[in-house]
């Protein structure tokens, strides 16, 4: 099992953490570990109230710990301390479509904007993540909202077309293995209608160089140089980062960008791979432009980033299933997940402001005179 060392183990008073208590703890951090060699703990800071009560009890036990790098892209593992996990037996879309208990169908004769779910299982809950792909049917869709569906449930999803030049084949889905890239999935939190959708998922592939002739996200993520070098990012992360991990905070270049948390170390960890994929191909494949990478990080940037989610907060929002819907739409971020119970299964975070570059204009011809 891979060991870290905490980073946050931090304790404050009120909303925001001190330059002098981050020197502080990071310097009990170092001398601990140097002495040691042991993984460096600490309390959580205090003060989620604005959010809804059982990701305020959550936020309480988190704890941050080092990150792993590669080039530009900084993944930080959250971690909690004296925490219950969620509990009971749980699937996620891609592991239920290939168990065949999920079954995911066209409405009727086919729906642009709705799709059928079906949780077959009888004794496991199934998490559907916001911006999760599925292919097949009469075109390949992205999901629109976290979803939990209880064992026997069926319900109509809200999805979105990201495959805009096809309109045949069967009525079944298979699993798609894929997530939106997160400048997309931005988009859909920012609630883009599917005009919108589909022109960012038109620049995403052209801006990858995997334009396809049904103008399909799936395809793009699934042509050979776009798939090798996804690989080689999971290579170089995912066996790096602790088997507990309950999420993971994301920063570009010493800027946090987004963080997602989990009520389950397994489902966080099933879900990593699509997580990394979603934010490399922005970061890695279509940002790094060549650029040397960070030789040094900054850990203040992924504790004040979470200090930022905490003093935001959340409100209850609508979902399909069994769930209870979580929104942030506030601060500059944008948040989406849904809980069981007490606890969440799942809460995705970014920050609004738009970091991809767009394509740039051709040069204008001058004019022979």
């Amino acid at each position: 099992m891979n060991t870290h060392n905490r980073i946050a183990g931090f304790s404050t008073t009120g909303s925001a953490v001190s330059d002098g208590l981050l020197a502080r703890g990071a310097a009990v951090c170092l001398a601990v570990c140097l002495a040691v060699g042991l993984i460096v703990t600490g309390t959580a800071a205090r003060g989620s109230g604005k959010h809804v009560g059982e990701l305020a009890a959550y936020f309480d036990h988190v704890q941050i710990a080092e990150p792993v790098v590669y080039r530009h892209l900084a993944v930080y593992p959250v971690l909690l301390k004296d925490y219950t996990e969620l509990r009971g037996g749980w699937l996620t879309l891609d592991a239920a479509i290939s168990r065949g208990v999920l079954e995911v169908s066209e409405k009727g004769g086919g729906s642009v904007p709705s799709v059928i779910v079906h949780n077959r299982s009888r004794s496991d809950h199934i998490f559907i993540m916001s911006g999760e792909v599925v292919s097949g049917g009469k075109q390949t869709r992205t999901v629109r909202h976290d979803v939990v569906l209880a064992p026997g449930q069926r319900v109509e999803l809200s999805v979105f077309c990201v495959e805009a030049h096809r309109w045949q084949g069967g009525k079944q889905f298979s699993a798609g293995r894929a997530l939106l890239p997160h400048s997309i999935q931005k988009e859909l939190r920012k609630g883009a209608d599917q005009g919108r959708i589909w022109s960012e998922v038109a620049r995403s592939n052209r801006a990858l160089g995997a334009e396809n002739a049904t103008g399909s996200l799936h395809v793009a993520l699934e042509a050979a140089p776009v798939r090798n070098k996804l690989a080689e990012v999971r290579r170089s992360i995912v066996p790096k980062l602790p088997d507990g991990a309950m999420g993971f905070i994301f920063v570009d270049r010493r800027r946090a960008v987004g963080a997602d948390f989990f009520g389950r170390a397994d489902l966080a960890r099933q879900l990593l791979p699509k997580l990394l994929d979603s934010y490399a191909v922005d970061i890695v494949l279509l940002r790094d432009g060549g650029m040397p990478p960070e030789k040094r990080t900054d850990h203040r940037v992924a504790i004040d980033f979470f200090e930022r989610i905490r003093r935001t907060g959340s409100r209850r929002a609508e979902t399909p299933g069994s769930g209870a819907g979580i929104r942030t739409r506030a601060g500059g971020l944008l948040g989406d997940g849904v809980s069981l119970g007490d606890t969440p299964v799942h809460y995705g975070v970014q920050i609004q402001d738009r970091i991809v570059p767009r394509p740039k204009p051709a040069p204008r011809l001058q004019q022979r005179r």
